[in-house]
């Protein structure tokens, strides 16, 4: 094997200036770490999925009557019964979040209907969930009032459809 160093040192070549070997090692290190952490995504994605398909705990009409219609009604009652401590702020904003996931519930698979209609009204239902907590969030009683029109409109036509007779 020929004295390379010594050959190097006799022209006069730096140790500084000289190439170095060194190989693929870290590119095998970086392409290995990048398949690692794709494995990872992987695996996060499917647990997501599966989350996302199980079949739901309760029936759409036990969602209805556990959830979505208390809550409705708490909105519903604002003109009559304004809330008049921050308890009664606190059971609005309560009620608010149980509509605006409610709508999210509805769109889960197992849950979801074909129909362009239970998506759209689900969706209408989620977002009025968020106006009301908006309007729960700055205290404004008439903003929270008018929600409940947009929760009449969303669950009128859903149930036009899809009511359980």
């Amino acid at each position: 094997m020929p004295d390379i160093l010594g050959a190097d040192r006799k022209k006069g070549i730096s140790r500084a200036a000289r190439p170095r070997r060194t190989g693929n090692a870290g590119a095998i290190v970086v392409a290995l770490a990048a398949l690692v952490v794709a494995a990872e995504l992987a695996t996060g994605v499917r647990r997501l999925q599966a989350q996302d398909s199980a079949a739901p705990a309760a029936s759409t009409t036990e969602l209805m009557q556990a959830m979505i219609i208390p809550a409705s009604s708490a909105i519903f009652d604002v003109p009559r019964n304004p809330p008049a401590d921050d308890d009664g702020w606190t059971r609005l904003r309560d009620a608010s979040v149980v509509l605006a996931e409610s709508g999210t519930l509805l769109m889960r698979a197992g849950r979801a209907q074909d129909s362009e209609v239970w998506k759209s009204t689900s969706k209408e239902l989620a977002d009025a969930g968020e106006v009301a907590l908006r309007a729960v969030r700055q205290r404004d009683v008439e903003a929270l009032a008018d929600v409940g029109n947009l929760l009449i409109d969303s669950c009128e036509v859903c149930h036009e459809k899809h009511w359980i007779r």
